[in-house]
């Protein structure tokens, strides 16, 4: 096994739920030794204290401000002081440091307003994702600490790292979600721009952002853009992105080396995306003004997107509706033998001729229950994997067996089917919508975080 993919995992029904809790990309097997833990564990340490941060809550629940040492600083800034060194680029050490406390700065500002908001992360949902990437991946149960080990992944910070991801996509939920909606004619803009001869696009990007908050003066706005096309003229002499990112850039993706990964049409800020498109692999686009500031964007790479699921998948769309009996993760065989009883006796009612909306509106425990357990229309790769095999091996107002996913025990019935041209708005206008919706929950969380910085107090020491 050369490495895992991404961890796909249980907290919504649908595949997209998922993503929307993890929010942007989730989290590979590799990306996760950067995070360290900060605060009042690192204060007992012989070691300088060099920020004391305390979020600006105006609550009945305050939180208690949280200390940075020179040691967390340090263990962060050294793989990217080392990956500078490695490329041979001319390196500020004190430089790379300050963009690294902000970091941590802003990260130990997430925790507060999370924690402001009784938003958690427990052990138990890290340990829910590490049984679903185990499963991805084909692996025995807790065979998943070996396989990061032959990878030189240390388990606690993949750990770590899975947490980072669960809360980041949970406060998105909670806080972001509900402010952000994507318009038909975003998803046609997006569909026109994605059509052509060469089909549908993506790009691996590499990015140093220079924040600019609302705030700021002209004069400290034009000091942002000079400094914006010195650093766009220095990449396009040759200059290595990781140590420009590293040392200017207010993207967390900066101490990693500033790449930012691929994206299809549709998942990045309509300012960048005429732009980012028209790159050149090894092109550096002018500098893009958008709400966060300054874009340095470079082409790493382009190829043409890859389909989603076996060919010709997108061809059929299901309307379906199901009943759902939960089974909590970490129930025993107790609790799983009572769940799919319940459910086996509601078949039995289905079959006996109730009605299964009705019966989805009685007994189903999802969401959808008060629609009578109706999910609308629904292609492949929009659902479980379980979930979609069964969903799409069903006739019309057949009624399956009992399905088992990470989320419990399933009755299903497909109310409709129907056939679809594979590049048509209709088939792919949920794919679509939840490319642009990505890109306006990132931008708009963003802007969240930095306006939590700006109201917050940090002393520095």
């Amino acid at each position: 096994m050369e490495s895992l993919p991404e961890t796909n995992g249980p907290a919504f029904l649908t595949r997209r739920g998922w993503r929307d809790q993890m929010a942007i990309p989730a989290i590979a097997l590799g990306c996760a030794l950067w995070l360290t833990p900060c605060g009042e564990a690192r204060a007992g340490m012989s070691d300088r204290i060099v920020a004391v941060v305390e979020a600006g809550i105006v609550s009945d629940k305050p939180v208690k401000p949280k200390v940075i040492t020179a040691s967390d600083v340090e263990e962060l800034a050294r793989p990217t002081l080392t990956r500078i060194r490695k490329e041979g680029g001319e390196v500020d050490p004190e430089k790379v440091r300050r963009r690294v406390l902000e970091e941590l700065i802003q990260r130990v500002l997430r925790e507060q307003k999370a924690e402001q908001m009784g938003v958690v992360v427990e052990d138990k949902d890290v340990d829910a994702v590490m049984r679903q990437v185990e499963q991805n991946n084909h692996l025995p149960p807790g065979a998943l600490p070996a396989a990061l080990a032959k990878q030189g992944i240390e388990l606690e910070g993949y750990r770590q790292g899975l947490r980072d991801q669960l809360m980041k996509g949970r406060l998105i939920n909670k806080v972001i979600r509900p402010l952000v909606s994507v318009s038909p004619e975003e998803i046609q803009v997006v569909h026109r721009a994605s059509q052509g001869a060469e089909g549908p696009r993506e790009v691996r990007l590499g990015q140093i952002l220079l924040a600019v908050d609302n705030t700021a003066s002209a004069a400290r706005i034009e000091e942002k853009a000079k400094l914006a096309q010195q650093l766009t003229a220095q990449l396009r002499e040759g200059a290595s992105l990781a140590t420009l990112a590293g040392q200017h850039s207010d993207d967390p993706s900066g101490i990693e080396g500033g790449e930012i990964g691929w994206f299809k049409q549709g998942e990045l800020m309509p300012e960048m995306e005429a732009a980012v498109f028209a790159l050149k692999p090894g092109e550096v686009a002018e500098p893009i003004r958008t709400a966060q500031g300054f874009h340095i964007l470079v082409m790493m790479e382009k190829r043409q997107a890859q389909s989603k699921g076996p060919s010709g998948a997108e061809l059929t769309k299901v309307r379906a509706r199901h009943i759902l009996i939960k089974v909590p993760a970490g129930s025993g065989a107790a609790e799983e033998k009572q769940a799919l009883e319940k459910i086996q006796k509601i078949r039995q009612e289905l079959v006996d001729g109730a009605d299964f909306a009705a019966m989805a509106r009685q007994h189903s425990q999802d969401d959808t229950a008060a629609e009578g357990g109706d999910l609308k229309w629904f292609g492949h790769g929009m659902m479980v994997a379980p979930f979609e095999e069964a969903a799409f091996q069903l006739r019309p107002r057949e009624l399956s067996q009992p399905v088992r996913t990470p989320f419990g025990w399933h009755l299903i019935v497909v109310d409709d089917k129907k056939s679809l041209a594979p590049d048509s708005l209709e088939a792919r206008g949920k794919e679509l919508e939840e490319r642009v919706m990505e890109a306006k929950l990132q931008a708009r969380y963003n802007q969240w975080l930095r306006d939590i910085r700006l109201r917050a107090f940090v002393e520095y020491r």
